[in-house]
């Protein structure tokens, strides 16, 4: 078994959005042309269904917006998840630019991520030259890609999906540093700088506790710090849904909103 199949077969084990699935004889084509206008359209449309069906409204009258940000919140979720975990658990992270990529075209497809055949990987040793894999790769490469797929196809701005995107980044690390406790400490410290990548800085950052009122901000490694957003994901649109606990819009956190955002 080659190392890269020796990888996902350990990312298989953690489950979820960790997963890098075998794209051979399935739907797969290739990340760019999911993130076409058409396609992103098509999927966006079995998202919103999707979401009417768990909150018993018609699909009409989902908001796009927040269907979108679902959507986007999905794919970012798997890309730091594969990444994070291959470069902390194993020293290797494959090349997760757009053209390496594949997926199924539909919403809960077969194949939700995988690589294209020959993808490179980079054996990265220590938090900084991991982080800096992450963020050449995923910041500035698929998750831009993604995310300016998402803001033109369903108009969402953009301080809503970086901040999606770093909160994703921060429950990805959350879910590893339970699945895998004894790699928790670089996970974090990868997660730490990843969020100050200038490409990611702007949808959130790492807060003191000290303030806060209890069961807000999201939670980090250690108890006196907390993830908060720089812009609302939308989902308390939901019907019963409410604010996240990382919500910038919560009234204590109301301060730190950008005007205009």
């Amino acid at each position: 078994m080659s190392r890269s199949q020796d990888v996902r077969a350990d990312l298989a084990r953690l489950g979820g959005f960790f997963v890098l699935t075998d794209a051979t004889g399935t739907d797969a084509v290739p990340f760019d042309e999911l993130l076409g206008d058409a396609p992103l359209a098509a999927r966006l449309d079995q998202v919103r269904r999707a979401l009417a069906q768990g909150t018993g409204q018609d699909p009409a009258d989902v908001d796009g917006k927040v269907a979108m940000s679902a959507l986007q919140v999905g794919l970012a979720s798997r890309l730091w998840s594969v990444g994070l975990a291959a470069a902390v658990l194993h020293g290797a992270v494959p090349d997760l630019r757009s053209r390496h990529l594949l997926g199924s075209p539909g919403h809960r497809g077969d194949v939700p991520l995988a690589l294209a055949e020959g993808t490179p990987w980079c054996t990265v040793s220590g938090p900084r030259e991991t982080a800096a894999e992450l963020a050449r790769t995923v910041v500035d490469g698929s998750l831009a890609d993604l995310d300016a797929a998402c803001s033109r196809v369903g108009r969402v701005p953009p301080r809503v999906l970086l901040s999606n995107a770093a909160s994703s980044l921060v429950g990805a690390a959350r879910v590893l540093a339970t699945a895998r406790p004894g790699a928790a400490a670089t996970a974090w410290a990868v997660v730490r700088l990843v969020l100050t990548a200038p490409g990611l800085a702007p949808g959130g950052a790492t807060r003191s506790r000290a303030g806060l009122p209890p069961g807000t901000g999201g939670p980090m490694e250690r108890a006196d710090e907390a993830f908060l957003r720089a812009g609302c994901c939308l989902f308390d649109r939901i019907p019963g849904h409410g604010l996240c606990p990382d919500c910038v819009r919560a009234p204590t956190h109301a301060h730190l909103v950008t005007p205009g955002h």
